[in-house]
């Protein structure tokens, strides 16, 4: 077992497979669920369970990629940015796709309009822990308004839109109350359609597989 400072003003332990839970300092012990519990015992079998249940096709390859060529580490991870957050993810490695830390569950997200990630997973981060990069948790979801960042586009008012992750370089993904989704410029509220949240999430995926992080297109706007 490793320990590590983060980027998120905190400190990540990092576990192997021959590693103890049980032995994870007291610091970090709330962080693991009966989910990370579960999944630690055998995350390949974990995560190949996961493969038959994806509905999104470019997870299903993403995910089955990892387990038939990939290595992984778990990483606890608390953050200091405001108040104490926490982080449950199993850091996977590929020779050729993109890296990401995939969450197990930890509570039903509720909203229907994002269940074909959220029944398997609660987060994809693919940047360094205290930066954007990934698919938010579905508890830290808030609307574009709380998020403090304008919207031009009428598809997306800023009121009613949540913000479910963000690009490496900030600029934020977004769902309307009628299921389109798509990006926002974080820097002057412009936006566009990539399609339903999961067809966007078919695409994010399509990128991470062929090793490039998912990036606004300004071209589109």
């Amino acid at each position: 077992m490793m320990k590590r400072p983060n980027d998120g003003g905190g400190t990540t332990l990092v576990l192997a497979d021959s590693d103890d839970l049980d032995s994870v300092l007291d610091s970090h012990r709330d962080i693991i669920t009966a989910s990370v519990r579960d999944a630690f015992r055998d995350p390949a079998a974990y995560f190949s369970e996961l493969v038959s249940e994806a509905t999104i096709p470019n997870l299903r390859k993403y995910l089955t990629n990892f387990v038939a060529d990939g290595r992984w580490t778990l990483l606890l991870a608390d953050t200091y940015m405001m108040d104490r957050a926490t982080i449950a993810a199993f850091q996977w490695f590929h020779p050729v796709q993109y890296p990401c830390m995939l969450g197990t569950p930890t509570a039903d997200c509720g909203d229907t309009r994002f269940a074909s990630f959220y029944d398997l997973l609660s987060i994809a981060h693919w940047d360094s822990i205290g930066f954007a990069g990934g698919i938010f948790p579905c508890s830290s979801h808030i609307s574009v308004d709380n998020y403090g960042t304008p919207s031009t586009n009428p598809t997306f008012p800023a009121d009613t839109t949540t913000v479910f992750g963000n690009s490496s370089r900030g600029d934020i993904m977004v769902c309307n109350s009628s299921g389109d989704a798509g990006y926002l410029s974080h820097e002057n509220g412009a936006s566009y359609v990539v399609g339903s949240f999961s067809e966007m999430l078919e695409w994010i995926f399509g990128e991470l597989i062929h090793n490039r992080t998912p990036e606004f297109d300004y071209s589109r706007c």
